[in-house]
């Protein structure tokens, strides 16, 4: 099966929506930004209320003076460990919010580009589609995001009790506890990537199948279990975007790690380049969402499905229609 006419069916949608990488670019300022207002402001305040000296956080020196000095300090200065988490917590709020908001916009114009229900990007439709899509965006994140949890509590078990069997092996033999070692360690990296990859794969697909049939969170994950049983060429396609990504990302930090040993420019030139960096990564996040969108919507929800997919015609031929028999005529019934 061919893969490349999705990934330029979703560079074409991505450069139709090309201002869906500038609202991430302000949705990142805006976080920023936010931090500064919600939680440093409110500490800086605090600070002066609540007259912290900062030099008896410094006078601890090793990590039992530092318990006992940040009990000491906690019981001293409760109301500013209060703001502190109060502030916190709203930021984290807020940030939520906006992401969420930010990610139902986005998948709502993808959907409709894909889906040709709109020719061009308009703030007015990605605020609408933000809106229309909260609610079960928060809940879709929210069921996959407890996915995950039980997915690293998994794995953090297997490998306690890789751990334990890897030791027992060599208190008897120092060599058959290397081979365990190895042999656990390569297995449990092998099921904790495969594991990772279905999850984010249904996480994907589920989004597409949540914006496409407007349908539930539940609804939509296991609609996308389901497609990923169904195809599993869609786990190798998305295994594919997923690697591209990650090299992608990989030179993008190669290339601007040098800048920050320059001497004295250095940091200078650093900063605008992890803002084009930034860039860069949205917009092949982008792409990589939208290819994923137009892989799922043409294998499963299409009704005509592109040629590479839908394979050759093996349907009969039907036979040519016979004309009307000619009618006899006086003379032929006499002949």
């Amino acid at each position: 099966m061919a893969y490349i006419p999705f990934i330029k069916d979703g560079i074409r949608t991505v450069h139709k929506n090309w201002q869906l990488i500038f609202v991430h670019l302000v949705s990142l300022i805006l976080s920023c930004i936010s931090f500064f207002i919600i939680v440093g402001i409110p500490i800086a305040i605090a600070f002066i209320m609540f007259g912290l000296d900062l030099t008896e956080i410094l006078r601890l020196k090793d990590i039992v003076s530092a318990f006992k000095g940040s009990a000491e300090l906690l019981n001293k200065y409760f109301g500013m460990a209060l703001v502190v988490l109060l502030s916190l917590f709203i930021y984290l709020t807020c940030i939520l919010v906006l992401w969420i908001f930010t990610l139902g916009g986005t998948i709502g114009i993808l959907s409709k580009s894909i889906t040709n229900q709109i020719e061009r990007f308009s703030l007015s439709a990605f605020f609408a589609e933000g809106k229309a899509f909260f609610v079960p965006a928060f809940a879709f994140s929210s069921i996959i995001g407890i996915i995950f949890i039980v997915l690293a509590f998994i794995l953090g078990l297997m490998g306690g009790g890789a751990s334990a069997i890897i030791e027992t092996a060599k208190g008897y033999e120092a060599t058959l506890g290397l081979f365990l070692g190895i042999f656990f360690s390569l297995a449990i990296l092998s099921i904790g990537f495969l594991l990772i990859l279905v999850t984010l794969s249904a996480t994907v697909y589920g989004a597409a199948h949540l914006v496409f049939t407007r349908s539930r969170a539940w609804d939509a994950l296991k609609e996308s279990v389901r497609y990923l049983y169904a195809h599993p060429s869609s786990l190798c396609f998305y295994g594919g975007l997923l690697l591209s990504y990650m090299l992608i990302g990989f030179v993008v930090i190669v290339i601007g790690s040098p800048l920050a040993l320059i001497p004295l420019i250095g940091p200078i030139l650093s900063m605008p380049y992890q803002l084009v960096s930034y860039i860069i990564q949205g917009y092949v996040s982008l792409i990589m969402l939208a290819s994923a969108f137009q892989y799922y919507y043409k294998t499963r929800l299409s009704p005509t499905p592109p040629q590479s997919i839908a394979g050759p015609d093996t349907s009969p031929a039907e036979a040519p229609e016979q004309g009307p028999a000619p009618e006899e005529t006086e003379e032929h019934q006499q002949g």
